[in-house]
């Protein structure tokens, strides 16, 4: 199994199986990230994907903010002047790594949202499995008001889920939405009163974990994959999802729960 991670200053990880926690800790700047917690993530998320006592995992944020994007001002802080063509060098590797790696894992990720979701913040509840936000939580994609370029999958994962007008809107004209918005849209899985975010991650979160893990898990690919495949190509993937999944013990359990009059018993296997 890979091994998790030492966890930089920002970012806390706490392993309580079935659930692994992951919680952004910089309030005092909005929970901006850094390169070292964006490279944490990438590297905490594909442990957990191989970690078969983890069936679910809880993304949150310290204080009353989920994201405000990549921490550019501290970047910038020690005075020295990237070279030409070092963003296109070092974004394959750092934020162009932690999106696909939570669309990839077959762990399902849910999202806690209050505040401000700017930028990476917002790319990271885009590709969350559910996102579960404060009906007043601020989303916002600012590139162009910065007068650069939507980064992070932002122009891939918006159109797909709001439709290019909406998306439009968001990413060239930097409008900002509501959670509450952000529901009506289908962005996001619910928005909620800011003090029942807490209850219903958890309680999601909960679901997933003791849930048919490996059905769940292959489910979460097919509905990614299937994003970019043919139907005759996705029926495929599906008959292979269908071939390992009837053979999990999960699936076992289920036979066996009916025939028993009773709840099954999931144990993620």
């Amino acid at each position: 199994m890979k091994p998790y991670p030492t966890p930089p200053e920002g970012l806390l990880v706490v392993s309580a199986p079935p659930i692994l926690t992951i919680t952004l800790d910089r309030p005092q700047r909005r929970n901006a990230l850094t390169d070292d917690i964006v490279l944490a993530l990438i590297d905490t998320l594909e442990a957990a994907s191989a970690d078969e006592e983890i069936r679910a995992v809880l993304l949150n944020a310290t204080g009353d903010n989920f994201c405000s994007g990549f921490d550019l001002a501290g970047r910038a802080g020690d005075g020295t002047r990237p070279r030409p063509g070092s963003i296109s060098r070092r974004m394959p590797y750092l934020v162009n790594r932690l999106i696909p790696v939570m669309l990839e894992v077959q762990v399902p990720i849910v999202c806690a949202v209050r505040g401000w979701a700017v930028g990476l913040g917002f790319s990271l509840v885009l590709a969350s499995d559910f996102a579960v936000a404060a009906d007043d939580a601020r989303l916002r994609a600012p590139f162009t008001a910065m007068g650069i370029t939507p980064d992070s999958g932002t122009s891939w994962l918006l159109p797909r889920l709001a439709g290019v007008a909406r998306a439009k809107g968001m990413l060239m004209l930097g409008e900002e939405i509501s959670g509450a918005d952000a529901a009506d849209w289908g962005l996001i899985h619910r928005a909620v009163p800011p003090d029942r975010v807490d209850a219903e991650v958890a309680a999601l979160s909960g679901r997933l974990a003791s849930s048919a893990t490996v059905a769940v898990g292959l489910t979460k690919t097919l509905v990614q994959r299937g994003r970019e495949r043919s139907l005759e190509a996705h029926m495929s993937e599906e008959a292979f999802a269908m071939e390992l999944s009837s053979r999990s013990a999960d699936f076992q359990e289920w036979a066996a729960s009916r025939q028993e009059g009773r709840p099954p018993d999931f144990t993620g296997h």
